[in-house]
């Protein structure tokens, strides 16, 4: 990724930068408060503001483009990716409204006005972009731009709705070939979601790792999805999955007994048995569920180093750098034995720093060079065993003890050395070695896998019993797709007055309820609230005017809204005594304790009024459609569907018997209609 960073030096930069001068931010970091903003306001647009401040403007017109050069690694090798964001409004949108805020269940929400997505192109993708500029490193204008956004395979590519509300559409990493590791693209998001202050994010979960898909081997594994870890749970499912049936599902795999599941498997298959004992003799604690074995293996996984990597370290002492010490190589690595070897003779005990020292100085005269390896060797691997040093708490002296990890190291052959071995049949046996790599033990995850969970079909148990009944609860944990995450925003209900700069400002959490005109039926719900700022003397009115210029600057449908007044349900807050109207904000906010914020009332204009009802009309005919199947479905969820020719009511067409690469039949009748048609054998 490197070679795509731009070195343009013609850069639209913040007050504190010089002109030309180029700006680095280090991954790890950004997106936290004060790297490379102090994203500390109250509001997500506010702080996507500080935040775009230091980026580097890219184009302007309809839409804008910022970027921000990220540095991975500094040494050895030089690392840096490019993070764009992007600017959509809502004139460059191909659809008013968002199908993935419907799909994640927030299908009320309001229409905002821009999109803002944050992209870090793979190296397939920014190549692609590139060939649509003919190779240029100049930047477009709104066309090109929608092609960043558009096209599939990013590393990361996310956004946000202006009010705060946001989706993660694409995570990938090394992989698909990024440069980044799938956690560290996730922290870097999880990092801007919590400094921009966002509201909720949603995602459609489609990880997978070698053939396996990841929500639920970490769902059986740990309860959760692999997005668990970052906080984000069940938002909703399809295939009529509900959170009660996603939840019942995890429950019932996780707790299967694996002394139960070996009762049935061995009649079936002598591979399976044999390589659950394999793995139980390699934990050092019991795997009694479905649930010990998977995260065991992921555990265990997770430890070994890559197939690909040369680790010689069984027969290898450690290189200590003697460049800036008085005696050779080959003195220090005589010394290393010989303190390695007096470690052993006590029989793995904690034995202080002088107790070595003494011991060794029968083989090695020279005290310098014994200090100079004692230091050196503090929490080393040398060979098969690890140099473990420690300060005695209670004695205060530090004392050296030796750990034999040759159970965790690779062989040779890059294998995991363990004190036992498993025989052709299965038998334990105490001589030689049990060996295991990382790619085995991968491979004999995705075998666990695709024999036990997804063995939905009755591949090994065609009469049905526990592998029928796990792969039914896999089916349902598979439909579980839609996660969410709900961010930090402030929802004390009691605190909604901040008194903010000292006090000289007040910081008022509100809404607009919109009036509408009397042929309009639709009942929708208020958009969320946000802060305003006022001066802390400020009038009604100028609460007002603020409010209109906050809720205009997010949202489509309030894009001309005149607030009016204070809704009906709080209108004694407007009042002392039910007599004297109010005209100050500051005395209206003590008759504000305890309200759940302000509620105002406002008006769209005529024209856009019209603009909405259209909308709303278009969404009224999309909810005339039929949705009954069989699952229990009753709204659209993402999933392919095909329409009965008669009835005109909507079914999955998985859930109808046609497969994922079938094409929808033209003629398509359900079950029912197919019994009740009159069978016209007359006919010619």
């Amino acid at each position: 990724m490197a070679n795509l960073i731009r070195t343009d030096h013609h850069q639209h930069l913040p007050k504190k930068r010089k002109r030309g001068e180029s700006r680095v931010f280090r991954l790890k970091t950004f997106g936290e408060t004060g790297h490379p903003a102090e994203m500390n306001e109250l509001s997500f647009r506010d702080n996507l503001g500080k935040l775009l401040e230091f980026g580097h403007f890219e184009s302007s017109g309809l839409m804008g483009s910022w970027s921000f050069q990220l540095e991975v690694n500094r040494n050895p090798n030089p690392l840096y990716v490019l993070l764009f964001v992007v600017e959509e409004p809502i004139e460059a949108s191909l659809n008013l409204r968002c199908n993935h805020c419907q799909y994640v269940g927030w299908e009320n929400q309001m229409i905002c006005n821009k999109k803002y997505h944050f992209v870090i192109p793979s190296k397939e993708t920014m190549a692609a972009f590139l060939k649509l500029e003919g190779g240029s490193y100049a930047f477009p204008e709104k066309e090109s731009l929608l092609h960043l956004v558009e096209l599939q395979g990013h590393v990361l590519h996310g956004f946000f709705h202006s009010n705060g509300f946001g989706h993660l559409l694409s995570l990938n990493g090394i992989e698909t070939g990024s440069d980044l590791t799938g956690h560290q693209v996730m922290d870097l998001w999880d990092r801007l979601c919590a400094g921009l202050k966002a509201r909720k994010i949603g995602l459609n979960d489609a990880s997978h790792k070698k053939g396996m898909e990841l929500r639920l081997l970490h769902g059986v594994a740990k309860g959760e999805p692999w997005f668990g870890r970052w906080g984000y749970r069940f938002g909703s499912g399809t295939y009529g999955v509900t959170q009660k049936i996603y939840e019942k599902a995890i429950e019932s795999v996780r707790n299967i007994p694996l002394c139960l599941l070996n009762h049935h498997l061995t009649s079936q298959s002598q591979d399976t048995p044999i390589l659950l004992s394999k793995y139980q003799s390699l934990s050092t604690d019991p795997l009694i569920t479905l649930s010990d074995l998977f995260r065991f293996m992921l555990h265990l996984h997770s430890r070994l180093p890559r197939d690909n990597y040369m680790n010689n370290t069984r027969n290898q002492i450690i290189s200590i750098d003697s460049a800036n010490c008085r005696w050779s190589q080959k003195r220090i690595q005589m010394a290393i034995k010989v303190v390695i070897e007096s470690l052993k003779r006590v029989e793995y005990r904690w034995i202080s720093r002088q107790e070595v020292r003494d011991a060794a100085r029968n083989y090695i005269g020279d005290t310098g060079l014994l200090d100079f390896v004692l230091k050196s060797l503090g929490n080393q691997v040398v060979g098969n065993y690890l140099v473990r040093r420690s300060l005695n708490p209670v004695k205060k002296v530090l004392e050296y003890c030796l750990e034999d990890i040759s159970n965790l190291l690779p062989s040779s052959n890059n294998e995991l050395i363990t004190p036992q071995n498993q025989n052709s049949m299965g038998k334990m046996t105490t001589n030689g070695h049990n060996k295991i790599t990382r790619g085995q033990v991968m491979k004999d995850m995705f075998y666990f896998y695709k024999h036990i969970l997804m063995d939905y079909k009755g591949v090994l148990c065609p009469t049905g019993g526990i592998l029928n009944q796990i792969g039914m609860a896999s089916r349902a944990i598979l439909d579980a797709k839609y996660f969410i995450k709900e961010y930090h925003y402030i929802r004390d209900t009691s605190t909604k007055t901040l008194h903010l700069d000292g006090g000289d400002k007040l910081g008022i959490f509100c809404t607009i309820a919109r009036k509408y005109h009397h042929h309009h039926n639709n009942e929708i719900a208020m958009p969320p609230q946000e802060c305003i700022v006022v001066n802390k003397d400020a009038t009604l009115s100028e609460v007002y005017v603020e409010a209109e210029r906050v809720f205009r600057d997010i949202y489509w449908e309030l894009r001309d809204v005149v607030v009016e007044s204070v809704a009906d349900g709080q209108r004694e807050i407007t009042r002392v005594d039910g007599q004297r109207e109010i005209t100050r904000v500051d005395e209206m906010v003590t008759l504000m304790n305890g309200t759940k914020g302000l509620v105002l009332e406002g008006n769209i204009g005529m024209m856009m009024n019209v603009e909405v009802m259209k909308c709303y009309e278009n969404d009224n005919k999309k909810k005339v459609k039929r949705i009954e199947c069989e699952c229990g479905a009753k709204e659209e969820d993402g999933e392919r569907m095909v329409c009965c020719d008669i009835c005109e009511v909507w079914q999955h067409t998985r859930c109808v018997g046609v497969q994922h690469n079938e094409e929808v039949p033209r003629i398509f009748l359900c079950q029912s209609c197919d019994q009740h048609l009159i069978p016209l054998s007359f006919l010619p």
